[in-house]
């Protein structure tokens, strides 16, 4: 009785119709049954076809082709020697097929494992660059030289206030602001912070609070050692200011 292997090894003849009857009948039957054989029938035959339309024509030799001749005007053919002669033409379309399905297999998965390890690769990147800024803003709140402001409204009960923690040395600022009022849409907050030498006050960024009148600012290099005497938040056009507009909504000293 023929095993399943046997039947998978003459898929190739068969998908090129190059089986006896009987062993062709056979196999038939074993389809029937076998999903897999017969998934494996059609890409064979899919392969072989396309290979076969791909194949320029190559006209024999002269002499080859007269040989031919000679020896089937002597002998006719038999069945065997029928199939044997088509077995041989097959041959090469036949390994040509199974290679091109290992190929495009081999390709395709190829080309999956790149895409998947291109984008790991990004991933990755994207991942260490947030992890060295987290790295560096730790470091800098964390720096022997942090200052920390905490800045209130001026004269007024219960207003808007704000707290500045900022790192000379690593150039990492942080602000946190509460009961902010809500500006219109051409309208910013935006910090300064002031420097101890006493020039011009530097734009440290802009901001706007949520519903909760909530804000948060985080600048991870950013004053270039500059040392602080203070930070101030004034109210500015977007997109913000070169120079402060007055009046000063929140100030803080150090």
């Amino acid at each position: 009785m023929i095993g399943h292997e046997q039947f998978r090894e003459n898929l190739a003849l068969y998908a090129v119709g190059a089986l006896i009857s009987e062993e062709a009948h056979d196999l038939e039957l074993h389809l029937v049954d076998c999903a897999t054989c017969r998934e494996e029938l059609e890409g064979l035959r899919v392969a072989a076809s396309q290979i076969v339309l791909a194949i320029e024509p190559v006209a024999p030799p002269a002499q080859l082709r007269q040989q031919l001749m000679t020896q089937l005007e002597n002998r006719a053919p038999t069945p065997v020697a029928i199939r044997s002669r088509n077995v041989w033409f097959w041959v090469p379309a036949i390994a040509a097929a199974l290679l091109v399905c290992v190929a495009a297999r081999l390709w395709m998965q190829n080309r999956d494992l790149l895409s998947k390890n291109g984008q790991l690769t990004l991933e990755l990147s994207e991942n260490e660059r947030n992890l060295e800024r987290a790295n560096n803003l730790i470091r800098g709140f964390t720096a022997a030289d942090a200052q920390r402001v905490t800045l209130a409204a001026s004269g007024v009960k219960v207003q808007p206030g704000a707290k500045a923690v900022y790192s000379p040395s690593q150039g990492s600022l942080l602000l946190l602001a509460d009961h902010l009022e809500s500006l219109p849409p051409n309208k910013v907050y935006e910090l300064w912070l002031l420097p101890a030498n006493g020039s011009s006050p530097v734009p440290a960024g802009t901001f706007r609070p949520d519903q909760q009148g909530k804000a948060a600012l985080i600048r991870s290099q950013f004053g270039s050692g500059v040392t602080a005497r203070g930070f101030a938040i004034t109210v500015e056009n977007v997109p913000g200011s070169a120079a402060p507009t007055m009046p000063i909504i929140l100030v803080g000293t150090v």
